[in-house]
């Protein structure tokens, strides 16, 4: 029998005329032998019934109709367990409810998935508007992605992972479930694969669309032109009325010591983090991987500048209440 791939459509609420071409275009597939579990985070009773009236009667598609919302990543999180408990399932794709993928995408990604011996891998993509027009043929030139020069440490620093567009061993859920509790959703399910893969074994990337990704009003992570370019995050940061909140840097910093928690063993007492909030080192750390980042044309060096000011700014204020707190009370 060929090899089994377990889909996660992760839905909520899905624009039914882009959520039908979505479910025709896993149906074109020309690999075969997939089943669906479309993952539903509590929609609306009527989306819920469209969902159900426009897979009709393809057993491959399996519902899951939850009444607890929990957001896109730990929804996602919620699939992975439906695959868990499918032992024939061997590889594992992440789909969104509104794209359209190319009828040999599932083909290509795992034959290169065995060819390479690889652990995960991931595609170009498309980008298209709400008619299916083509914005640009590829979201890796678009955003100025280098998804080659990525080591874990830079992956840290910036995700070149789209969730969309991934294949991935099932041998794999061990170690990435559970997902690392977040307070508030700061990172993606993607991100977090992507670094349980890179830490394990091999990432392939294969520059060739193999989906069309659709940007639209309502979608909850989008494609951004030259994105981890300085003059592109001062852009940003002159939109947001010069606001500094030092959060992109708590992001980061949770995530990275998320992933160290999980793999403290294998990383070992040498490792060195980074992007550590314990750590007053007024960014150099993230300085080394700006110089990485350049040196190896990675292209991350305006998230890394980011995120470098607001690490001296979070090191001052730990030093200024360090210094209060030890200041004597006069009487």
């Amino acid at each position: 029998m060929p090899e089994k791939i377990g889909i996660i459509l992760a839905t909520y609420n899905p624009q039914l005329e882009y959520f039908q071409k979505q479910i025709h275009s896993i149906q074109n597939q020309t690999w075969h032998n997939w089943v669906c579990h479309i993952v539903d985070d509590c929609s609306l009773p009527e989306s819920q019934a469209a969902i159900q009236k426009i897979v009709g009667d393809d057993s491959r598609f399996i519902c899951h109709f939850h009444n607890q919302n929990l957001k896109h990543y730990y929804n996602f999180e919620r699939g992975l367990q439906y695959c868990v408990q499918d032992q024939t399932i061997t590889a594992i794709s992440f789909c969104d409810q509104d794209d359209i993928w190319h009828a040999d995408k599932l083909e290509i990604l795992l034959c290169k998935l065995r060819s390479e011996q690889a652990l995960l891998v991931h595609s170009d993509l498309e980008l298209i508007n709400s008619d299916d027009q083509t914005i640009h043929p590829s979201t890796w030139n678009f955003e100025g992605r280098k998804p080659e020069a990525a080591t874990i440490e830079l992956l840290l620093l910036r995700n070149v992972v789209t969730g969309c567009s991934l294949l991935f061993c099932s041998s794999l859920l061990s170690t990435i479930l559970p997902f690392p509790q977040q307070n508030e959703v700061g990172w993606h399910h993607d991100w977090w694969v992507a670094l349980v893969a890179i830490q394990m074994g091999k990432i392939v990337h294969i520059r060739q669309p193999l989906i069309s990704y659709r940007l639209h009003n309502s979608n909850t992570v989008g494609a951004m032109q030259n994105a981890g370019k300085i003059n592109n995050e001062l852009m940003l940061w002159i939109r947001k009325k010069y606001r500094i909140t030092g959060k992109s840097y708590l992001i980061h910093s949770n995530l990275s010591k998320a992933f160290h928690q999980r793999f403290n063993q294998q990383l070992g007492s040498d490792w060195f983090n980074p992007l550590d909030d314990q750590r007053l080192d007024f960014g150099l750390g993230i300085l080394k991987l700006l110089y990485q980042s350049r040196q190896r044309g990675y292209d991350a060096e305006g998230i890394a500048v980011r995120i470098l000011i607001f690490k001296i700014l979070f090191d001052i204020k730990q030093i200024q209440k360090y210094f209060f707190k030890t200041l004597p009370i006069r009487e």
